[in-house]
């Protein structure tokens, strides 16, 4: 009987893992819509949902087609003064970076900040935008797309929730 049983479980546990789209956390996930490192990682069930998702240190991530864009809140740049004055990416396309690694420097009307990776990861774009950064908008400033090698974001907040823990 314990056999069956144990069998059973197998069963199961091979049909649940053999699939596409499964329930993770919060609802419903299309994994294939996930870079490929992040299939396997229920936190990329954030990034799924609508909007960006952010980090206590003012970074911002919103899933793509088959990349993450990692950019710096509005809080941010309200910060430096509203208008970005420049961004000087600190990596190229296809280049590595590690958790803690400096990603950008980004220069404001009244001040400027940094941009470092929230996690290991790919370079996989650039935003053509840094050229002209007075015409991006202070909700979207992105520097990159990527794609995150690790599971080392920890907890992301939603908008409302970043908006409750920067008062």
């Amino acid at each position: 009987m314990k056999r069956v049983f144990f069998f059973i479980q197998i069963l199961f546990l091979i049909a649940l893992f053999s699939g596409g789209n499964w329930d993770i956390e919060a609802g419903n996930v299309n994994m294939s819509s996930l870079p490929s490192q992040a299939r396997d990682q229920a936190y990329y069930s954030q990034l799924e949902q609508s909007g960006n998702r952010y980090m206590k240190d003012h970074v911002w991530l919103k899933n793509g087609d088959d990349h993450i864009q990692v950019g710096i809140s509005y809080f941010m740049v309200s910060a430096i003064g509203n208008a970005i004055v420049s961004i000087s990416p600190a990596k190229a396309v296809d280049e590595t970076f590690v958790k803690g690694e400096l990603l950008a420097e980004i220069e404001g009307a009244d001040g400027s900040t940094k941009l470092y990776a929230p996690c290991a990861g790919v370079v996989k774009g650039i935003n053509p935008m840094i050229e002209n950064p007075y015409d991006m908008q202070p909700n979207q400033v992105w520097v990159y797309k990527c794609h995150l090698k690790r599971d080392q974001l920890g907890n992301l907040m939603s908008e409302q929730e970043y908006a409750q823990a920067i008062q």
